[in-house]
């Protein structure tokens, strides 16, 4: 393995699972020994110091000694009960070292060759593999904000992908094409454990062929199953097009059985009884300033940080969704309702 691969692999796995807020040490986190060792072995190669200050944490239920294979290195074992197997924290304190770590952070995580092994790493430290029922096979890479690089990443290697902040699921992956894809840079290679799962997934995946009310009846499934899902999710899951999960989409409302909402010119759909009602970001923060009392658009648009206009706009669609009216006097307040408004 040459040197810029395993540095851009350890620098997908700091991406994932270190702390990058603190100028004073390099930290990073797993229970995973193999990406502690390759970790810390690519430290050391880079910086070539000799007096390195590293520490490496070692936690477990139990607190028997863990021998650990490095040299010069300070190791430290601990008891935590919630512990279902041994974790290890790595630690390097140097506030020159760090700054040079970030350097190289910035500099390989936006360089197109470096994509595969941040990907790697990435998905070394933070990926599982969800294998459910009716055939659902996702990959999810948690994360609770969006990373540019993994994004350029996915991108490069034409790979789609949906992210969500709710519980820190992150990046979600689903649909054979895309794990063909993943699997020509071998995402999975650095974990043992993740590796043999996706093998496996691969090795049971078949091409399904549904038919018409089969496929029919997967998309309801689904949608009672999760709150909202939108077509190209639907489609990337069923290995379908998108424009037949649309029409399959269109005739199951035309029915009355699903409806969609349209929230920043995306079509959500869930089930028609649903009491659930999505919608964006900023209309929300609206309801929220509505809690108290009753208010008038200028002092809206205001709060909000807006113009008139806009905040006018963004309340009629509110009061057109039900949510919202407007009375004589020009103020604007919640309207009673059994739905419940989520924010995506």
């Amino acid at each position: 393995m040459t040197r810029d691969k395993k540095l851009a692999e350890c620098v997908g796995l700091w991406l994932a699972e270190g702390d990058n807020k603190t100028k004073a040490e390099i930290t990073f986190t797993n229970s995973c020994w193999e990406l502690v060792e390759l970790f810390h072995k690519t430290i050391v190669e880079i910086f070539n110091v000799a007096d390195l200050k590293i520490r490496i944490y070692v936690y477990n239920s139990t607190g028997q000694f863990q021998k650990i294979p490095l040299s010069n290195v300070q190791i430290r074992n601990y008891i935590d009960k919630r512990a279902r197997k041994p974790y290890f924290i790595w630690r390097l304190a140097s506030v020159e070292v760090v700054k040079k770590w970030k350097e190289i952070v910035n500099s390989t995580q936006f360089d197109a060759d470096s994509y595969p092994g941040i990907l790697r790493g990435f998905f070394a430290g933070e990926g599982n593999i969800k294998c459910g029922s009716h055939n659902c096979r996702v990959i999810r890479m948690a994360q609770s904000k969006r990373v540019g690089s993994i994004e350029k990443s996915l991108e490069l290697f034409g790979v789609d992908y949906t992210f969500s902040d709710r519980h820190r699921e992150g990046y979600i992956i689903s649909g054979k094409e895309n794990f063909d894809k993943l699997a020509a840079i071998v995402i999975a290679d650095l974990h043992p454990e993740k590796r043999a799962r996706f093998q496996l997934m691969l090795s049971e995946y078949k091409q399904m062929h549904y038919t018409k009310f089969s496929l029919r009846n997967k998309i309801i499934n689904n949608l009672r199953g999760n709150d909202f899902s939108t077509s190209e999710s639907l489609a990337s899951q069923f290995n379908r097009s998108n424009a037949r999960i649309s029409d399959i989409l269109v005739e199951l409302k035309k029915e009355g059985l699903v409806k969609n909402h349209r929230v920043r010119s995306i079509d959500y759909w869930g089930l028609a009884d649903s009491k659930l009602v999505p919608v964006s970001h900023i209309k929300y923060k609206y309801l929220n300033m509505l809690l108290n009392d009753a208010q008038r658009t200028k002092d809206l648009a205001s709060e909000a940080g807006v113009c008139w206009t806009a905040a006018f706009r963004r309340l009629k669609e509110l009061e057109r969704l039900g949510l919202v009216k407007r009375r004589e006097d020009k103020m604007w307040e919640l309207t009673p309702t059994n739905f419940e408004v989520i924010s995506i």
